[in-house]
Order: C-alpha cells, then sequence, then structure tokens
C-alpha cells in the first residue's frame, strides 16, 4: 500500500496543541470461539475488548474485513456478520470452504480459539436500518450467502412486527447452514416468519417462475438477496420483471480481492489513465454536510478525502465491497477497478470512492445518508 492510501488520521489534543494521530484501520481481535456449522462450515466468534467496542457497533447485515498472512502476502477478505446486533451477544462471521480457496481451508482447518485475527469495523450497504420502508421482508439466501439475511431475520424479527419470509437455497440437506438455529426461531415466530428450504438435489436450481411463486402475497416487500451470482441475477430479474423497484431490491456480492502485487498493477494502470485529469478540488456530500477537498492528481476520491479528515465509509479499499458506494452528481470521473457495480448502477452514476479519480474540476459527489 502506498503512502496515498495511508489511513486516514484524526487530529487529538496532545501537550495543549493538535497533533496528527493515525486511525487504526486494522484491529487485532482474539478468536472467542470456532463453531462447526456443516461438514464444510465454520463459524468464528470474535471478543471485542471494551476499547473498541463502539467502534465494531454495526447494522444488520454488514460484514467484517480480514487481514491474513498467507506467504509472503497479506489478503484481505469480506465475509458477513451472521450475528445479530439486537440478539446476538458475540460478532460472529460464518465461512464456507471454497475449493482452492486459501483464506477459507485455513478459516476452516486451522483456525481455533485464542488466536488472533487482523480485523476491520464492520461495514456496507447491505443492511436494515430503522429507515426500512413498511411492508414484508423477503430474505433469499443461497449457500454461505445465508449469512448476512440471517443477521437482517433476527433483527427484524425482534425490532419490527413486519412479517418475515427466507427462501434459503442450498445444494442439499446436509449444506443448510444454521438448520437448528432457523427451526428454533420458525418455532418462535411462528406468525410471522416463514421459512422455505429450496435443495438443488430436489427441487433443481432456483428459476424465475419459482420466484414469482414464491413471493406472492408479498408484493411491495423489501427484497435483501445474497448468494452465487447465478443465483442473484435469477431473482433480481425475476423481481424486475413483477415491476417491483429497484428502490427496495438489496443484494450483496462478494469476490475475493485480487493479491497484492495485482492489486497495486491494477491501481497503478488506473493512475496512469487519470494523468489527464484538470481537476484541483471536488466536492464531497457526506452525512448532510457539504465539503469542498483539495484533489492532488493520482489520488482517488477516497484518499483525497482521508488526507482532509473526512471519515467517509470505506472498507476493503480494493473495488470489491461496496462499502465506499457514492453518486456522482456533477463532473467527470474514471473509475478503476469495480467488482461489485452492477452495469444499471454505472448507469445511474454511482462510483467507487476508493477506486474512482476526478476527471473535472466540478466534481460533486455525495454518500448515501
Amino acid at each position: 500500500m502506498t503512502g496515498s492510501e495511508a489511513i486516514a488520521v484524526q487530529e487529538v489534543a496532545q501537550g495543549g496543541g493538535l497533533e496528527r494521530a493515525p486511525k487504526q484501520r486494522f484491529h487485532r481481535l482474539e478468536v472467542a470461539a470456532v463453531i462447526e456449522e456443516t461438514h464444510d462450515s465454520k463459524s468464528v466468534v470474535f471478543s471485542i475488548p471494551e476499547e473498541t467496542r463502539d467502534q465494531f457497533d454495526y447494522l444488520p447485515g454488514q460484514f467484517l474485513t480480514l487481514k491474513v498472512p498467507y506467504g509472503d502476502k497479506q489478503l484481505t477478505r469480506c465475509y458477513s456478520l451472521a450475528s445479530s446486533p439486537h440478539v446476538d451477544p458475540e460478532h460472529k462471521v460464518t465461512v464456507k470452504r471454497v475449493d482452492g480457496g486459501r483464506i477459507s481451508n485455513w478459516i476452516n482447518d486451522v483456525v481455533k480459539a485464542g488466536d488472533e485475527i487482523e480485523v476491520m469495523a464492520p461495514a456496507g450497504l447491505f443492511h436494515l436500518t430503522d429507515n426500512t420502508p413498511a411492508g414484508d421482508i423477503v430474505l433469499f439466501g443461497g449457500g454461505s450467502g445465508i449469512t448476512p439475511v440471517f443477521s437482517i431475520l433476527k433483527s427484524a424479527l425482534k425490532t419490527t412486527d413486519r412479517k418475515v419470509k427466507l427462501i434459503y437455497a442450498n445444494r442439499n440437506d446436509q449444506s443448510v447452514i444454521f438448520r437448528d438455529e432457523i427451526k428454533a426461531i420458525a418455532a418462535e415466530y411462528i406468525d410471522r416468519l416463514e421459512v422455505v428450504h429450496i435443495l438443488d438435489s430436489v427441487h433443481g436450481f432456483l428459476t424465475q417462475p419459482m420466484v414469482r411463486q414464491l413471493v406472492q402475497g408479498h408484493e411491495h416487500g423489501e427484497y435483501f438477496i445474497c448468494g452465487p451470482g447465478p443465483f442473484m441475477d435469477t431473482i433480481e430479474s425475476a423481481l424486475v420483471a413483477l415491476g417491483e423497484p429497484g428502490a427496495r431490491i438489496h443484494t450483496e456480492r462478494f469476490v475475493s480481492p485480487p493479491d497484492p502485487d495485482e492489486s497495486e498493477a491494477a491501481a497503478e494502470e488506473a493512475r496512469a489513465a487519470a494523468q489527464g485529469s484538470t481537476a484541483t478540488q471536488f466536492v464531497v456530500e457526506l452525512d448532510g454536510e457539504v465539503h469542498e477537498v483539495a484533489y492532488e492528481k493520482g489520488d482517488t476520491l477516497l484518499q483525497s478525502m482521508q488526507k482532509a479528515d473526512l471519515d467517509a465509509p470505506a472498507s476493503c479499499e480494493e473495488g470489491m465491497c461496496g462499502a465506499c458506494m457514492c453518486r456522482v452528481a456533477s463532473g467527470e470521473t474514471q473509475l478503476g477497478l469495480n467488482e461489485v457495480l452492477s452495469a444499471a448502477e454505472l448507469a445511474e452514476g454511482w462510483t467507487l470512492a476508493c477506486q474512482s479519480r476526478p476527471l473535472t474540476n466540478d466534481v460533486k459527489v455525495k454518500f448515501p445518508d
């Protein structure tokens, strides 16, 4: 990571004056427990020190970013919190083994209670909030994509009176994560929660006609979708065809970031492509406040905001998680690595602050409230 990508700084009073101190990006957390969920998935429970507890407050559906030494590299991975801040006392991520997956296999084979892992504070825009519109909540989870929707499910049942429907797709009966916990919650909320299991071995893959049938009676609800790409595309297409507004359809997509050397090569290519930029400043609207931010050629929007001590949302900083999504209201920008924004989102003006550079002097970007 280059100096211009350094972590944000905050001003602290010391010795009668103001002095810059680094804002810690990763925190070394102890593993409190490792839980075997299925034959190919385990949950990792983290112990949060009291002095950093406030920084690890989270919304149901958000994720943690882990940094793991692997050989001579430092690899980062984002894993959704399966725990609920309204129900569970611990922070728990669940990781399914992936064929050839370096970190997923390491977690399933090696990690044990007492180990320490570097973890970033929770982030992500795929979550339930107090501002979520009324109506039923329909959750689609595919495989390990159950993790964020399960967090949302528990919080929605605990903090609202809305009805919830979970459609959970898996390869077979042995692959169902949280089986017993889901059954217990369904029994507790028998009048508000409906659970439908879709098994590839029995029902085949989820299809658009199946989706249309499953959401009958829940029109104009709130939809949360997480799972493999084709699974998510099928559901989203079916909902759009039914006329459900995009603002009520929430998706979460994760891909593994490139290795550090590949990431730096991509970043250098993006910097070179933006050398024609004439920008010396840009405007950002963040948390309802408007800021004019100085721009140094080569920096991303996020790096410029960090230099200006603006606490912009961010996590992986590699174009993979979407935590730094913002909308370009005016001006021209150039987006580098993007593994999260869809063509529709790009057409609507969304960009990633960690990968976007201003090209003109009239750029204004706005972060979601």
